[in-house]
This record gives C-alpha cells, sequence and structure tokens, in this order.
C-alpha cells in the first residue's frame, strides 16, 4: 500500500484509480461490524431501511409492529452501549398494522413517508414524528417508492390491486392510476436517470416499464427470453415465473435488478428492456411475498456487488455482472428482509424479521485487507475504456 501511495505522490499513478481500487478492496472484505451496533428496537421485523442521501447520517427504519424509528448514525454511544433511535413515532401516530416501506423525502431529512397493511400511505413529520397527511388507498399496500432526482412529489405506491395509484405531496390527492398488471402489485421502484419511468413487479410475474406522461403509460411488459422486440405489450411477455417481489435500479440506471418468487434474480438493460441472461445459481432462497429491499454497490467498486437479502438468514454477494456468488454474510437471527448501503462509509445494513439490524463494514485492522496490486489499478482502466465505447 505505501508503495502505491508513494507513486501516487510522484504522479505515477492517477489518485482517482488508486482511490477507487482502495474502496473496492475495503468493500470485498467487508465483515459483521465488532464495535457498532444498533439497539432492537422492533418487535417485529424490520422490514424496510432507507439512508438520507444527503448527510448519509439518518437512518429511517419500519417494522411490522408498525412502528417508524430514526437512527443518528454518527452518535457515538457511551461505554460501548447500543445506539438507540433518537425519534420515535407516538403510540397514536404509528400504524395499525406492520410498515412495508419507508422512503425520505429526497431534497428535506424533515419529511418522509411509509406505507402498510392498514391500507395507508402516510406523510410524517420527522421534527414532530407525526403523520402531516394520510393517503386512504383501501387495499393493503406492498410498497410505496418516491424518486430521488424528478421535479414532482409523486409517490407511487403497489397495493394488492391490480393497478398502481400516483399519490401528489402537493395536492393531497391522487393523480391518476396504471393499469395493466393482472393481479395485485408487489413492487415498484422510479428510474434513478429519468424521472418519469417507472418499473412495476405483480404478482403475475410480469415487470412492467411505465412512462407517467403518457396517455398510455406502459411502454413495455418485459420477457425472460427477449420475446419484447417483437410485441413489447404482449400478455403472454413473462419475467418471472412467479411474483416479482424485489426491484433495484443500479446508481446510473443502466440495469434492473429483478427478485422473483421463483428464485431467481434477474438482470434487465433499462435501455432495451433485455433480458441480460446472467446466472445467479440456486443459492438464494425468497418464499414470501413480502418487497424485499437489495442494494447495489457504488459506482467507485469494480467489478459491481449485488447484495440480497435470503430466506436462509444470510445476505448473498454477487458479482453484479457474471453472476458470480462471491460471499455470504452470516449473523442473522431471521429472515434477511431489506439491506441499505452507507456508500461513503463503505458501510452496509440489513434487517431481518428477527428484528435486528446488521452493520457490514471493512475489517478495523487494515492487514485484513488483501494488499493492492498493479492488477487491481489495470482493471479499472479496464472498465473506464469500456464505459466509453
Amino acid at each position: 500500500m505505501y508503495s502505491f501511495i508513494k507513486k501516487r505522490e510522484y504522479g505515477l499513478i492517477n489518485p482517482l484509480k488508486l482511490e477507487r481500487a482502495v474502496i473496492t478492496k475495503r468493500i470485498y472484505s467487508i465483515q459483521l461490524s465488532k464495535t457498532k451496533e444498533l439497539a432492537l428496537s422492533h418487535r417485529g421485523g424490520v422490514n424496510s431501511m432507507r439512508l438520507e442521501n444527503i448527510e448519509q447520517r439518518y437512518l429511517l427504519t419500519g417494522g411490522g409492529d408498525g412502528k417508524v424509528h430514526v437512527f443518528d448514525l454518527a452518535m457515538i454511544p457511551v461505554d460501548h452501549s447500543k445506539n438507540e433511535p433518537i425519534a420515535s413515532a407516538a403510540r397514536g401516530e404509528r400504524h395499525k398494522y406492520a410498515v412495508t416501506s419507508v422512503s425520505w423525502y429526497p431534497f428535506d431529512t424533515g419529511m418522509f413517508i411509509t406505507s402498510s397493511y392498514d391500507t395507508t400511505i402516510r406523510v410524517w413529520d420527522t421534527n414532530t414524528m407525526k403523520s402531516a397527511y394520510v393517503f386512504e388507498l383501501e387495499s393493503r399496500v406492498n410498497c410505496q417508492a418516491m424518486s430521488s432526482i424528478a421535479s414532482h412529489c409523486l409517490v407511487a405506491s403497489a397495493a394488492t390491486e391490480p393497478r398502481i395509484r400516483l399519490c401528489d405531496l402537493n395536492s393531497g390527492a391522487f393523480t391518476h392510476s396504471l393499469t395493466g398488471h393482472s393481479g395485485p402489485v408487489l413492487s415498484c421502484i422510479w428510474s434513478t436517470n429519468h424521472e418519469y419511468m417507472l418499473y412495476s413487479g405483480g404478482m403475475d410475474g410480469a415487470i412492467r416499464v411505465w412512462d407517467i406522461r403518457r396517455a398510455s403509460s406502459c411502454l413495455m411488459s418485459l420477457d425472460q427470453d427477449n420475446t419484447i422486440d417483437r410485441d413489447p405489450l404482449a400478455e403472454t411477455n413473462k419475467a418471472h415465473g412467479k411474483g416479482v417481489n424485489g426491484l433495484t435500479v443500479t446508481g446510473d440506471g443502466r440495469y434492473l435488478v429483478s427478485l422473483g418468487l421463483d428464485e431467481r434474480i434477474r438482470l434487465w438493460d433499462t435501455k432495451t428492456g433485455h433480458n441480460a441472461f446472467v446466472n445467479y445459481g440456486s443459492s438464494w432462497r425468497n418464499r414470501f411475498k413480502l418487497c424485499l429491499q437489495a442494494a447495489v454497490s457504488g459506482p467507485d467498486v469494480w467489478p459491481p456487488l449485488l447484495f440480497i437479502p435470503s430466506d436462509d438468514r444470510q445476505v448473498l454477494v454477487y458479482s453484479l455482472l457474471d453472476g458470480i456468488l462471491i460471499r455470504r454474510l452470516k449473523g442473522a437471527y431471521g429472515r434477511v428482509i431489506c439491506i441499505e448501503k452507507r456508500e461513503a462509509y463503505q458501510e452496509f445494513y440489513s434487517g431481518s424479521n428477527g428484528g435486528e439490524i446488521l452493520i457490514w463494514e471493512p475489517p478495523i485492522n487494515e492487514e485484513n485487507i488483501p494488499e493492492l496490486d498493479e492488477a487491481d489499478l489495470d482493471a479499472w482502466s479496464a472498465s473506464e475504456e469500456g464505459l466509453e465505447t
């Protein structure tokens, strides 16, 4: 390592390539934290977690007990005690049933959104931890999503009905509905590079791509055999053999990862809608309809990694582009449901139905991190050339 730092000092190595190579080595060697621990605050499972992108400091969690908590990750507990929530929803303000998803308002930590099986989507004031507005959907809400880049304030809802309803935070009303699925919608997520593009996964095994500005909003229905070129909206197009209960978009918006109840992981090219035919093997387990939250490593990690929650109490770490199983992160006492990344600190957080939130970070002792060599820097050079072409 010191020889590379010396070379960077003399201008022999590109500083950006060295930084990315170091971050990649750290991410590839993450382990269960020995010094950080979050308090067990949910009696039910931890169904969803979101970290705000402004400071990457406040972690929002929603659980099967209807509770919502906010953790300050920058807080250092005294006497090696556990990190307790700094804010929690009052008993009278909680959801009646399990919280299914949580989202921060993208541009201000003073507001966040939650959904629940009690058929509501709630908009919260973070300062008072009280709901400022409630959207009544009259169907169990499996998931809600808000765009991190959009100029609009629309919240998309995936519920136990064959349509996606868009909730407008400005007016407090439903703008319109997106119809096309033939059964309950299990998951939805906005594109990270097109503010009006939305992806949804249903119990019918279909993944639909929507442009909410168009009268006929559905652009295509993804097909695992790539017959989408013949008819992008054919009723026979199926992305999975069973329901799709997890969707994740890469940071640059180029790829969509789908998780199916058929226990298959699929990678899609968002530009063409084609299945990339990456084989992720058969190690992953997924038997429950609850919406799953996976994570993809940041842009400084190459090859990129995919973190998948699994029913067998572990987090499976795959190479995103070739499907190789890299690591198994074990330590959870229950079925892992959600994963969130803290990109600036190379940390990951996993929540399970056992109620615990585990922290995964690079080893404190740098000796446990593999040494860099010239091949690591060359790998970054090759990846940049590939992206340019």
